[in-house]
């Protein structure tokens, strides 16, 4: 595995943009059940399907960005300057917006003292219970789990970290499901679900490498499915949860599952023009902006939106402004910002070795 294969993939950016859509999806229609039809497709779980869409991609693209010879420290820089000059970036935006009541919904964080605002830093809000600036950054937690879990099998065994977190992480997850079932204590399966997904994405890419046989690939597929149905049906069917049923939850991971492994895998569906050209892959490399900012789209429409109708326009207009704002002006400089400081960290260590040599 070398960084070398780290060049962009446009039919993966369109599954993102799918991803990115759905969620949006969600969001708009959950203010606007009024309408004929939205509340029946909120029920369709739309957002759980492009969060599953997500991490299964993470799965599959993590591994590019790995460079030989592997530094996890490198690594981790590089993706924690993927993730949060964006992150930060919105937090300063909504503390703007939210004092001077242009988006009234955030003017709390005025009033946050240094305990909210390190939590919220820390992607942390819910162990302290305090309320999150944005909410949709609880998926971010599990991303950083998936990044630490990639680098530390990756350091220690290389190519083949994909065959050990697929034995590892499924017995994993049964455990704690056990845990969960035998001792009354809803523990938050879904969200160690979404790590498992990671663990699948990345076996995809290792398919895809010719690291994995096809076989291999279609045997942890079932065990995914196996091991999930089973999660699922602790986390939704023996305990409840307020947004999500058990048959939300199962029609949910089908449908990623499927809309994931089915442009993956099918050739003439990953090679199709429509996810390789065009509008669909230039927008989705902005997805992360358009998923971290549509929330402020929605206040911007629930605020100053008339109708129905205005009201989506204003959500669609002021979503597309910030994600192109977001993905020009803050990701591409500071992914470029991270590359640069793990270079100036691996340089030491090259000249010493140059050096010893």
């Amino acid at each position: 595995m070398s960084g070398n294969s780290a060049s962009r993939l446009q039919f993966i950016d369109s599954l993102r943009l799918l991803a990115a859509v759905l969620v949006l999806v969600q969001h708009i229609f959950e203010q606007h059940r009024e309408v004929p039809g939205f509340s029946a497709t909120v029920q369709l779980a739309p957002g759980l399907i492009g969060v599953i869409i997500f991490f299964l991609v993470s799965g599959y693209v993590v591994p590019m960005s790995v460079r030989t010879p592997f530094r996890p420290l490198s690594f981790m820089i590089r993706r924690l300057f993927r993730i949060y000059p964006l992150l930060l970036s919105a937090f300063a935006l909504l503390l703007v917006l939210g004092s001077t009541g242009v988006l009234a919904r955030w003017s709390f964080m005025a009033h946050a003292g240094p305990a909210q605002w390190a939590a919220n830093f820390l992607l942390s809000w819910g162990i302290f219970k305090f309320p999150p600036f944005l909410g949709v950054a609880w998926t971010l937690v599990i991303e950083f789990v998936w990044y630490v879990l990639f680098a530390t099998t990756f350091a220690r065994w290389g190519d083949r970290a994909g065959i050990v977190l697929a034995a590892v992480v499924p017995l994993g997850l049964l455990a704690f499901t056990a845990i969960s079932f035998f001792t009354g204590v809803r523990l938050p399966l879904g969200l160690a679900n979404m790590v498992y997904a990671c663990v699948l994405g990345y076996l995809a890419f290792m398919h895809d490498r010719k690291l994995i046989s096809w076989r291999f690939l279609a045997l942890n597929f079932a065990a995914f499915f196996a091991v999930n149905w089973i999660s699922n049906f602790v986390a939704y069917g023996v305990f409840s949860h307020q947004d999500l049923t058990l048959a939300q939850a199962l029609w949910a991971w089908l449908l990623g599952l499927l809309a994931f492994f089915g442009v993956v895998l099918w050739p003439r569906l990953r090679a199709a023009s429509l996810l390789n050209h065009g509008v669909l892959p230039v927008v989705g490399a902005a997805s992360y902006s358009v998923y971290l900012l549509h929330p402020l789209g929605l206040a911007a429409g629930q605020q100053y939106g008339g109708g129905t109708a205005s009201n989506i326009a204003l959500v669609l207009l002021v979503t597309a402004v910030l994600a192109t704002i977001g993905y020009i002006y803050i990701e591409l400089p500071g992914i470029a910002l991270g590359r640069r400081v793990a270079a100036l960290l691996e340089r030491p260590r090259a000249v010493s070795a140059a050096v010893q040599a």
